[in-house]
């Protein structure tokens, strides 16, 4: 920004929203969920309420696949361990009601390591303490108000009775759903037990560091839920974005031995391809029914809606008076050199020096072989009003056919199986004479 408030930013961008596979969109994702856990968690624990973390993991092999090891926990498992609520049913009367359980965050979190394949693991905040009105019947047409109505602290004999049969019900029901899964008894599922806020902002202290920083200051509740994109995985395992840079850095000539993670470019690949065709579609994050409305967060319950205002606010915000647009030729290669950060600071250092920042761009991009012309200014009218016309091509192009939906199904299904077989030839028994070397 210059002195006299221009600013500057790129337009041009298909955003994808994407919080499983995009390095863009999910820093912006990932922040604007970890505010609004922090904002519900925070103020449920100020008014008296308590909140649970759960961590809930399963064992796992080099040779189990991805979306068997999530299809078990989370649609399955998790699933059922909620609408059955055999935990809140127990023969010394409703525990789910002595507890005043408001409702849940569940986050989805996947690492990988080299000798025990990959690791989805499940993080839930339990909001418990609180009492709301009843929900009223269904088809009554009355339209349920989810504020908590009054908060106190469940009593310790009822918190373990809860931890105790959630941890069976989780242990009972991997081992019904894929005996190969059985999760330990001692690490399956884990407990930490939040009643102040300064209990809160601790809960993620346990972890040493965060991409180099250390987080006993500033890491909160809702970063632990939501930004466990910047966690150091632990044990040597790496998370989504570690396979994705250290492919980048590879095949961008640095030394392997040099980065951090593990794997040659056969083998990131491979992990990479199972990884983005296993997550895409899926939930990431959940908030239960009513819990975001209880602290006005928001009226919508569909998270991917939630994300996509995120995204679409934070491109918003980018640029004002001045707007360089870039062509889709030229955003190609700009991604392919991955020099996306040098173009934004190149054009903002312009500004703050009163100079044109399309010739600074066009300069930068000249000096790493791009077409420079393919960057040029314009006003916001324009701006507007290619955008417009753009969403009004997307959406009449969105339609697909019964017929074309399902052989797109098929296609995706065929490249599962392949992206596979190519991550047991590829990782696990390189990984394997590496072990028995």
């Amino acid at each position: 920004m210059s002195p006299d408030g221009e600013q500057v930013g790129r337009k041009g961008l298909n955003r994808c929203a994407s919080v499983w596979a995009c390095p863009v969109c999910e820093t912006v994702i990932r922040g604007q969920r970890a505010t609004d856990a922090d904002t519900a968690i925070t103020e449920h624990v100020r008014n008296g309420g308590m909140v649970i973390f759960v961590t809930f993991t399963v064992r796992h092999w080099s040779n189990h696949d991805l979306e068997d090891l999530i299809r078990v926990q989370v649609r399955e498992v998790w699933k059922g361990l909620l609408q059955g609520r055999k935990w809140a049913r127990s023969n010394a009367g409703n525990l789910r009601n002595r507890l005043g359980v408001v409702g849940t965050i569940r986050v989805l979190e996947v690492t990988v390591g080299q000798i025990n394949g990959w690791h989805p693991h499940l993080h839930v905040a339990v909001f418990l303490g609180g009492r709301q009105d009843p929900k009223p019947k269904r088809g009554s047409g009355e339209k349920w108000d989810p504020t908590v109505r009054s908060y106190f602290r469940p009593a310790d004999a009822d918190l373990d009775l809860f931890e105790a049969e959630w941890k069976a019900a989780w242990i009972d029901g991997v081992t019904a759903a894929n005996p190969d899964f059985r999760p330990s008894a001692r690490d399956g599922v884990d407990f930490k037990r939040v009643y102040t806020v300064k209990d809160a902002a601790a809960i993620g202290k346990y972890i040493s560091k965060v991409q180099g920083t250390d987080v006993a200051t500033d890491w909160s509740a809702g970063a632990e839920l939501a930004m466990s994109h910047v966690k150091q995985a632990r044990g040597g395992n790496m998370k989504a974005m570690d396979i994705l840079f250290r492919l980048a850095a590879l095949r961008g000539g640095q030394v392997a031995d040099d980065l951090p993670g593990w794997g040659s470019i056969e083998q990131l690949l491979a992990l990479w391809a199972e990884y983005e065709l296993t997550t895409k579609g899926g939930q990431n994050m959940a908030w239960s029914e009513g819990l975001k409305r209880a602290y006005g967060i928001g009226t919508d319950e569909n998270q991917d809606a939630a994300d996509r205002q995120a995204v679409d606010a934070e491109d918003a915000s980018e640029a004002d008076a001045t707007r360089i647009h870039m062509s889709a030729r030229t955003q190609l290669e700009v991604g392919r050199k991955r020099i996306v950060v040098d173009v934004d600071e190149a054009a903002s250092d312009a500004v703050k020096r009163n100079e044109d920042p399309v010739i600074a761009v066009r300069a930068l991009l000249a000096l790493v072989g791009i077409d420079s012309m393919g960057v040029w200014a314009i006003t916001a009218d324009e701006d507007e009003a290619k955008w417009k016309a753009s969403a009004e091509n997307a959406a009449g192009a969105s339609g697909e056919t019964d017929d074309a939906r399902a052989k797109r199904k098929e296609r995706e299904a065929a490249d599962l199986r392949r992206a596979r077989a190519d991550r047991r030839q590829h990782v696990w028994k390189q990984a394997a004479a590496t072990t028995q070397e």
